[in-house]
């Protein structure tokens, strides 16, 4: 059984939440967490900001590098003449 995105982000966000909120919450003491106490608190802060460059970065790399296909453009412009045509002959009024 494969797992939806959905699912399988829902298990990311659990595996650090459950972890995370522990820690904040003061269940788990180690004197490495007290020490590292401000930066475990910004940390999903941080995490947040990453993901939103992570998302830009990947926008804007898709869009840069979008690749254009003139073949396909007159394909589609023809579809749309032929619908065009077909419409006309069924009675339809274009107002352009």
């Amino acid at each position: 059984m494969t797992m939806t995105n959905l699912q399988r982000w829902l298990l990311y966000i659990g595996v650090f939440a459950i972890p995370y909120l522990a820690i904040v919450a003061g269940y788990l003491r180690a004197p490495v967490l007290t020490k590292w106490e401000l930066e475990i608190q910004l940390l999903p802060i941080v995490l947040l900001v990453l993901l939103g460059a992570y998302a830009a970065t990947v926008v804007l790399y898709r869009t840069f590098t979008f690749n254009d296909c003139p073949q396909a453009a007159k394909e589609l412009q023809q579809q749309i003449e032929e619908a065009r045509k077909d419409l006309k002959e069924k009675g339809f009024v274009f107002h352009d």
